[in-house]
C-alpha cells in the first residue's frame, strides 16, 4: 500500500516503474492541485475487486478486496494530508468507511499515512483515534517511528482476533518514511449456517387474510369479566390459525458472518 505517490493518472509512468513483473497496481489519483494519490501494488495472481466507499473530504481512501484459493482478505489504503490536526469530519468520515468494512466476514487490513502522532499515547487525537477503533473491535499495531524526523504518523490496524506480524523498517531506506510490513494468515473456513423460522407473507392474499380475521374470535365482541392471561393465549393462538395455511413456517439457512455492531 503506497501513500503520496503524486500520481496524477492511471497509466502515470510511476506506477509502471514501481510495480514488478508478475504483480499489477490500482490507483487512486490524486486530486488536481493537490499533493498525495494512493496506491496498492498486488500478486497478479489475486482476484482484486474495488470496495466503493462513502465520499471523504478529509483524507484519501482506496478499498480493494483481494480472493484467493486460501480465502479473502480486505486492504484499506488511507491518505489524511497535512500536518493540521485531523478534524472531527475526519472522524466521522473515517467511521463511516469502517461501517462498511465490517459487514464483510473476512480479515480487514487498514493502513496508510493517517498524520496522526500516536507516539503520545495521552494526546487528544492519538486517544480519539484509538478509541474509534476500538469501537469496531480493531487494534493499531505499530508502535515504534515510522518518519525521518521521529513520530508514529504510518499506521496499521486490524481486527483484535487477527493474527498478525508487523514489523517497521528503519525511516530513510526508501524515502522519509519507515517501511511497515505484516503477514496476516488467510484461514480457510465456512461460515456456520443460521437457520431462522419464516413466514412468506408477500404471497399472502391480503384480502383473503382480512376476511379470515373477521371471521375469527378476534373480531368477536369480548365479556367483560374476560381474564386478561387467555385473551393473550387466545390472541396468539388464533394468529397462528390464522397464519399457518395462508403463510405456513419454513426454515431458511444464511451463512453467520460477522455483525456489524
Amino acid at each position: 500500500m503506497l501513500t503520496e505517490t503524486w500520481h496524477s493518472s492511471s497509466d502515470d509512468a510511476r506506477l509502471y516503474l514501481v510495480t514488478p513483473a508478475g504483480y499489477a497496481v490500482v490507483d487512486a489519483a490524486r486530486p488536481a492541485g493537490r499533493v498525495g494519490g494512493i496506491a496498492v501494488v498486488y500478486w497478479n495472481h489475486l482476484k482484486c475487486s474495488q470496495i466503493a466507499l462513502p465520499p471523504c473530504d478529509t483524507f484519501e481512501a482506496l478499498c480493494v478486496r483481494f480472493t484467493a484459493s486460501a480465502g479473502t482478505v480486505i486492504l484499506l489504503n488511507i491518505y489524511r494530508p497535512g500536518s493540521s490536526r485531523p478534524s472531527a469530519t475526519f472522524y466521522r468520515e473515517l467511521a463511516s468507511v469502517l461501517d462498511v468494512l465490517i459487514a464483510h466476514a473476512c480479515p480487514v487490513i487498514v493502513g496508510g499515512d493517517f498524520n496522526v502522532h500516536v507516539h503520545d499515547a495521552d494526546e487528544a487525537d492519538a486517544r480519539r483515534l484509538r478509541d474509534l477503533l476500538t469501537t469496531f473491535d480493531m487494534v493499531q499495531h505499530v508502535n515504534s517511528t515510522t518518519h525521518l524526523r521521529g513520530g508514529t504518523l504510518d499506521l496499521l490496524a486490524t481486527f483484535a482476533d487477527q493474527s498478525r506480524d508487523v514489523s517497521v523498517d528503519s525511516a530513510g531506506n526508501y524515502s522519509d518514511r519507515a517501511l511497515v510490513t505484516c503477514r496476516v494468515p488467510v484461514a480457510v473456513g465456512h461460515a456456520a449456517a443460521a437457520e431462522r423460522l419464516v413466514r412468506g407473507w408477500r404471497r399472502v392474499d391480503r384480502d383473503v387474510l382480512r376476511r379470515a380475521l373477521e371471521d375469527s374470535p378476534l373480531c368477536q365482541p369480548v365479556a367483560d369479566d374476560a381474564n386478561v392471561d387467555n385473551l393473550f393465549a387466545g390472541y396468539e393462538t388464533v394468529l397462528c390459525d390464522v397464519a399457518d395455511p395462508l403463510a405456513p413456517l419454513h426454515v431458511i439457512r444464511r451463512p453467520a458472518g460477522r455483525l456489524a455492531p
